[in-house]
């Protein structure tokens, strides 16, 4: 664990400014410093109040040690009439501080969005599994990170302030206390650091099992229903139980090593109390300072000593924090194409837009490069209206539609292909959003150029009246994954393509809930408009709907073969 923590550490502060830097040259940076200089303004308003205070606080405990009861009223008024200034100016201090903490939050979030969304790194490093919950990282650790961020830097800048500010108090009293005050804090955050080192990496295991075990629990939500069927109830519950396991040993661990740094926090915070009573009390005595003065010294001292002492104070939000960057980097650096580059490339098909789909010796292999799925495939679809990719399971059918599709590249080869744009992919479980009936038939950014006469025509043209009535019509909202059949969401998926009618249409097994006369019925559909048509699934059930089949052996091996109804 030592090397992990030694390595978070060294790259923390470097995966900070890469994260943070964006926002600050961003077209909000103007906004932004605005509110920067706004707090700044209010921050140094708090420290003037406070070294106000601190002379008020000395007259008054004179006063009231000297008996002076016109001076001790007159002390009582400044500092009423201190804290009703003190008290507006530290609300708007902490509303600004809320506002501009949000507006960063809000940026980097589309920020990052953008990056998820571009060139399907989305799919990629869920493909790879090069991070862990994308989804806690985009909302949690980007909340965390803007908060305590902007929390820290200004513990810091105020740190400074005071320190500027209430040193030169220590000095007038009495030389030794700012002396005092720099050996104190020094040696408390030597001792902080090396006591409160291993919490760094601990808290950055916390943030992934806590991320899940709330996983876990959102996908038993999601397979509520298969789990039924099953009766997995049992192994479900080992399985959550098991990840709440982990979260809670690896807290418990979290918590001793915070009772080992609290043992010497709580003695720092203890005795720096009374060290700056015990160097002026000789002066007191001595006669040579006012009791008020006594008071001073100690609050200054304090002050000070809180400036220089920030890392023992905030030693466990602090590695929390470290945390956060690290997790915040690492799924930065993962969305970020340019710099995912492969220690060794890994061989890839070569990509060439065309008019016409023809594949010339391509060989697919999984994305990580370990395994052949299918070898030196030639195949030309210029005169190839349908063809029906079949073999056993595994053989590697989907995987052609995936290089198709784009989504997989490694291999070699060449594969020439018209746009994206004019190929449309129908899986066999089709993806349903969330949002109305209607939008199901819409997705994805179909709203915008389809009428409602366009919209009911392909509906009809699909069959999917029955089940829109049952649902409640067009703009009825529920849970459709749940609501719906594996059958109703592959007809949905029909109606989007109706309502696109694409070139080239790529269907993995995506009429299998349906019965053969309406499946007949959707492929008769799809040859009324699409150039060409390719579809995985078994040639028993679909080879009539197809002129060519290419069958996989499951070694690599392939044969191209016509149908017995072509």
């Amino acid at each position: 664990m030592s090397s992990d923590i030694g390595r978070i550490d060294k790259q923390t502060f470097l995966r900070f400014w890469r994260i943070a830097k964006p926002f600050f040259v961003s077209e909000m940076r103007w906004k932004a410093l605005g509110l920067i200089v706004l707090l700044i303004t209010i921050s140094a308003s708090l420290s003037g109040l406070n070294v106000w205070r601190s002379y008020v606080d000395r007259d008054f405990m004179s006063a009231l040690a000297q008996r002076n009861r016109e001076t001790f009223f007159y002390q009582l008024y400044l500092y009423l009439a201190l804290f009703s200034a003190l008290t507006p100016v530290a609300v708007f201090y902490r509303f600004t501080e809320e506002r501009l903490a949000l507006m960063w939050r809000n940026w980097l979030c589309r920020y990052m969005l953008n990056k998820y969304f571009t060139n399907r790194a989305y799919y990629r490093i869920d493909l790879e599994q090069s991070v862990d919950n994308p989804d806690q990282r985009l909302e949690e650790d980007i909340r965390s990170f803007a908060a305590s961020s902007l929390s820290f830097a200004l513990i810091f800048f105020n740190s400074a302030v005071a320190l500027v500010a209430f040193i030169g108090i220590l000095w007038t009293i009495s030389a030794i206390l700012p002396v005092a005050a720099l050996i104190y804090a020094a040696l408390g955050t030597v001792a902080t650091y090396l006591l409160g080192r291993p919490l760094i990496a601990l808290n950055f295991a916390q943030l992934k099992k806590e991320a899940n075990l709330r996983y876990k629990l959102v996908n038993v939500r999601d397979h509520a229903e298969s789990i039924a069927f099953y009766g997995g109830e049992k192994e479900e519950s080992k399985h959550v139980s098991e990840r709440l396991k982990d979260a809670i040993d690896n807290m418990r661990a979290i918590i001793c090593w915070n009772r080992n740094v609290g043992f010497f926090t709580h003695m720092y915070n203890y005795v720096h109390a009374i060290v700056p009573v015990v160097l002026v009390a000789p002066l007191f005595l001595n006669g040579e300072i006012e009791f008020g003065v006594v008071t001073q010294a100690a609050g200054a001292f304090g002050q000070v000593l809180g400036a220089l002492s920030v890392i023992v104070v905030h030693f466990g939000n602090l590695s929390s924090l470290a945390a956060v960057v690290n997790r915040l980097g690492t799924f930065d650096q993962a969305i970020t194409t340019e710099s995912h580059p492969s220690q060794t490339p890994k061989p890839q098909i070569t990509l060439r837009q065309a008019d016409n789909l023809r594949f010339e010796e391509v060989t697919i292999m999984t994305p990580r490069g370990d395994e052949v799925l299918v070898k030196n495939l030639s195949l030309d679809l210029q005169t190839i209206n349908s063809l029906l990719i079949c073999g056993p399971s595994g053989s590697g059918k989907s995987s052609v539609l995936r290089v198709l599709a784009g989504l997989w590249n490694s291999g070699s080869g060449l594969l020439e292909r018209p746009a994206v744009k004019d190929m449309v992919f129908l899986p066999q479980r089709p993806y349903l959003i969330l949002g109305s009936f209607r939008d199901q038939l819409y997705y994805p950014g179909l709203e915008t150029h389809i009428t409602e006469d366009e919209l009911w025509e392909a509906i009809r043209q699909v069959g999917l009246e029955g089940t829109i009535a049952r649902v409640g019509g067009l703009d009825s909202q529920m849970d459709w994954s749940n609501v719906l059949s594996v059958g109703e969401r592959q007809l949905i998926a029909f109606v989007r393509l109706v309502l696109r009618k694409p070139e080239i249409v790529l269907l993995d097994e995506a009429t299998s809930a349906l019965d053969r006369e309406t499946a007949l019925k959707l492929y008769t559909l799809v040859q009324s408009f699409a150039k060409h048509y390719i579809s995985v699934g078994l040639k028993v059930d679909l080879g009539k709907h197809h002129e060519w089949a290419l069958e996989l052996d499951g070694q690599g091996g392939w044969t191209l073969t016509r149908t017995k109804q072509s």
